[in-house]
């Protein structure tokens, strides 16, 4: 056998060696695969592993970000329900959810959010001409409605993406509200007002409350005085009973000194220090002053 044809077999054993061994392709755990054989779809990967396909020559190999991805929105200026502008930008996670769909209808990721930022927008306008002005300022919990405006961007918005995209929109916030020059005067009066509408009624509460103490306070007082005069009528009804015994018990004893006293008393009441009387020595007066009422017995 001549020299050339002795390598004739080796060769074509490691030719076919390396044909079977280009036919193995890797999908990574951070993305998808979507593989076409002259632009039609042949497999659809969406686990991590190890694949094999002879033909792999002719197949195209689209691989597609799995992972959780995030698009900020620019600003851009919206009019609300009362015609006021706002400016507003915000952010999105989203991710594939349909990889074939995704790949026919906007193939790479800046054709998707370019899309998604086009829905987005459009949802956050109709979403902010639905709303007043002031609620998307209020502080008030009643009033305040930005929290509920997003939430509806997100529904809105999640549903048209994926149906359209095949890409699910994990979440979507503000991450910015300003506003106009225009509109400034507005908001610095509008939280003025809102400042204003508390503090008055923090004061009305404060004075209902005091109000209430006091009312308190005086029927409290009033319960007191009542109680107190009531104790001290019944004092007093106790004492003068008391000293009606002890003054009947007195008089019971010596009639005679009663009469004395009594006597005493209304001669206190006619005369006073500048009268002059002349009492016969015979008299019952003189007799009682100078020998003093007769006693009983």
């Amino acid at each position: 056998m001549s020299q050339p044809r002795r390598w004739i077999m080796p060769a074509l054993l490691v030719l076919l060696a390396l044909f079977l061994l280009s036919g193995f392709y890797v999908v990574d755990v951070t993305e998808y695969a979507v593989v076409t054989r002259f632009g039609n779809p042949v497999a659809i990967h969406t686990e991590p592993g190890l694949h094999y396909d002879p033909l792999k020559f002719l197949l195209s190999i689209n691989r597609i970000d799995a992972r959780m991805l995030v698009l900020d929105l620019p600003p851009a200026e919206f009019l609300t329900e009362d015609k006021k502008n706002v400016v507003t930008s915000g952010y999105v996670t989203w991710s594939v959810k349909d990889p074939l769909k995704y790949l026919q209808r906007v193939y790479s990721r800046t054709g998707a959010e370019s899309r998604m930022t086009d829905v987005l927008s459009s949802e956050i306008g109709a979403a902010l001409g639905s709303v007043p002005f002031g609620a998307l300022v209020s502080t008030d919990p009643d009033e305040a409605r930005l929290a509920e405006v997003a939430l509806a961007i997100h529904e809105k918005s999640r549903e048209r993406i994926e149906r359209d995209y095949g890409v699910d929109v994990v979440d979507f916030r503000f991450k910015r509200l300003s506003f106009p020059d225009q509109n400034q005067s507005a908001v610095f009066q509008r939280m003025r007002a809102e400042r204003q509408r508390i503090a008055r009624k923090f004061r009305s509460e404060g004075e209902e409350e005091a109000t209430k103490i006091r009312a308190e306070a005086d029927r409290e007082s009033s319960e007191i005085l009542a109680k107190a005069e009531r104790q001290a009528a019944e004092f007093r009804g106790e004492g003068e009973a008391e000293a009606t015994r002890i003054y009947a018990e007195a008089i019971r004893k010596d009639p005679g000194f009663y009469d004395f006293l009594r006597t005493l008393e209304s001669y206190e009441k006619i005369v006073d220090e500048n009268m002059t009387i002349v009492i016969p020595s015979d008299s019952d007066l003189m007799q009682l002053l100078m020998y003093g009422p007769k006693r009983g017995g």
